[in-house]
């Protein structure tokens, strides 16, 4: 908590807190004052004073309520800016992140972490900021009062205070624990809903409902029973608060009957000892529930600073280089990769140049490594050994963002962001022009954004669900080419396509990537055979270098590929 409370306004901190003494002060006035009016009434004193004093009571009462107004509304927003302030990092690291952090945080922890542990160390600065300046204070100045007022009655703190605070510790000590855990099964919660939400599909295909019902039953009874036993436990601290001001004051006002009756006392003494008292008991508990939330504000701090405090393993070099503008090209040099905790590669000494105005294809089985290339040249992931370079430049040498500039990416898994067409296509040329855009689409065979009736502005909804598999993948494409960047790379964006929209879109593509490179992965044969070079993959490994002719020549894996994709025509 000590890095958040870092991360608050000096000069505001020092507002709120000359705010927080002069109400606290305000408030403390009350008390007295309302005893002098029982005593100068009880005397048969004054009228004009006892109104004098009354007028003054509702003077401060006033000032005291504009001030905490103030008060809480610049506490309230400087917790909020900090949460704001998390968020907006947290948000920020996790977009840099690479693989390689990724695979260390579940989705459904990073989303709990963003969200309920952020919010939870907002509420308790905004605590801390009201309670932990002024309980201290009400405490110090209300035991002073309280004393200077009747000494006589001061024994009685020697009674409730450590009462209060006895009952209060044992209850924080018992339910700490268990708030903790509470945390750890909500990250399980959100995990297991969030799977049910994005494999529906295939649990309704598998006839798993039950299962999966029963599944996140199990994980909602387990925080509905945890979160009952802690709120049980919690529950018991305001009886017991409000039995120790009982017996507290059951004590005050037998003595203090006593001594009024003893003429040694005067009756607004005795109110305003009692409301002094009280408030010192409620804020110990009010101190109480600060160091009851704190365990688990830390833990929830900790929890946000474990992803911020993150190295990330791709990061920008110092002293960045330039990519040269001359004619593009694009080489890997032995490169290899393994993913943490891998047994082997997914990729391993490959090595292959290809320059401007040339289109090279990347085919191979299911986990090849097809995918692993295409995500090593915009440094998606960082190669282990060897260098992916552009132009002659190793690209761990330049900016990501100038890397990324020059690149046209339509990843194997059409991802489309809620919006319209006209935003997701945005995130290729943020100005593009209508008039690119709809060539873009064109190049893509996206001619039904023309039969939508709104065109550019047809709704997009989450991760394009409105859309088919082969809508979305042109979308996809149409984003990937509107930059009109050096290198196109195509990772399996071609596969829920028919052949007919895949032969129209390379064709249309041709012109488009005349000066440019072309990378294109692929698993059907059809849409690499007029590739100027084939690159074949196993097991992580180039098994293969040349055209389609040469290929069904030389390539044993190639051969394979190519037949049972013809004998699956054929059948």
């Amino acid at each position: 908590m000590r890095r958040v409370f870092k991360m608050l306004d000096h000069k505001k901190l020092v507002t709120i807190v000359i705010l927080v003494f002069l109400e606290a002060f305000g408030f403390l006035l009350m008390p007295t004052m309302a005893a002098e009016i029982l005593n100068i009434s009880a005397m048969n004193g004054s009228r004009d004073r006892i109104l004098l004093l009354g007028g003054i009571m509702l003077l401060i009462s006033v000032l005291t309520i504009v001030i905490a107004i103030f008060s809480v509304r610049l506490t309230a927003s400087e917790s909020q800016g900090v949460g704001n302030r998390l968020r907006k990092q947290f948000f920020n690291k996790v977009l840099h992140f690479s693989q390689e952090e990724l695979t260390q945080f579940s989705t459904s922890t990073l989303l709990t972490r963003t969200t309920n542990d952020v919010m939870f160390i907002q509420l308790v600065v905004m605590f801390m900021l009201r309670l932990v300046i002024m309980s201290p204070i009400v405490i110090i100045v209300s035991f002073f009062l309280a004393y200077q007022r009747e000494p006589q009655l001061a024994w009685v703190f020697a009674v409730g205070m450590p009462l209060v605070a006895i009952v209060i510790s044992i209850i924080v000590k018992l339910v700490n624990p268990i708030f903790r855990s509470l945390q750890g099964k909500t990250d399980n919660l959100n995990n297991i809903f969030r799977e049910g939400l994005t494999g529906v599909r295939v649990i309704r295909a598998f006839n798993t409902t039950t299962y999966e019902a029963e599944r996140f039953d199990e994980a909602n009874r387990d925080f509905r029973d945890t979160s009952i036993r802690a709120n049980t436990i919690l529950a018991f601290m305001l009886p017991s608060f409000l039995i120790s001001v009982a017996i507290t004051n059951v004590l005050v006002f037998l003595y203090g009957a006593e001594l009024i009756s003893l003429n040694l006392m005067d009756i607004g003494n005795l109110i305003a000892f009692v409301q002094y008292v009280f408030q010192i008991l409620m804020n110990i508990l009010q101190i109480a529930m600060i160091l009851f939330f704190l365990p688990r504000a830390e833990v929830a701090a900790e929890r946000v600073f474990e992803v911020l405090d993150v190295n990330v393993a791709i990061q920008d070099p110092e002293v960045p280089k330039a990519i040269p503008t001359s004619e593009v090209t694009l080489e890997l040099k032995d490169v290899s990769f393994g993913f943490p905790g891998a047994e082997r590669p997914a990729v391993e000494g490959i090595s292959f140049s290809v320059k401007a105005g040339d289109t090279i294809a990347i085919i191979g089985g299911t986990g090849s490594g097809k995918t692993t290339i295409a995500n090593l040249i915009p440094r998606l992931y960082e190669a282990s050994t060897g260098s992916v370079e552009i132009n002659g430049v190793n690209v761990k040498d330049v900016t990501q963002h100038d890397l990324r500039e020059r690149i046209g990416f339509a990843a194997q898994k059409a991802i489309l962001f809620s919006g319209t067409i006209r935003s997701n296509l945005a995130y290729g040329k943020a100005d593009a022009t209508d008039e690119e855009m709809w060539h873009a689409l064109d190049v893509a065979q996206g001619d039904f954004v023309k039969q939508l009736p709104d065109g550019l502005d047809s709704r997009v909804e989450q991760g394009g669900n409105n859309f088919s598999g082969g809508q979305k993948q042109r979308l996809s494409i149409a984003r990937a080419i509107i930059n009109q960047p050096d290198i196109y790379i195509f990772d399996d964006s071609f596969s829920a396509l028919d052949f007919k929209t895949d032969a129209n879109l390379r064709a249309d593509l041709k012109p488009e990537t005349a000066d440019a490179i072309t990378l294109i992965i692929a698993q059907r044969v059809n849409t690499v055979i007029n590739a100027d070079k084939i690159l074949v993959l196993d097991n992580g490994q180039i098994v293969g270098t040349g055209t389609h002719d040469e290929l069904l020549e030389t390539c044993d894996v190639y051969q394979d590929i190519y037949h049972s994709q013809v004998k699956g025509d054929e059948a």
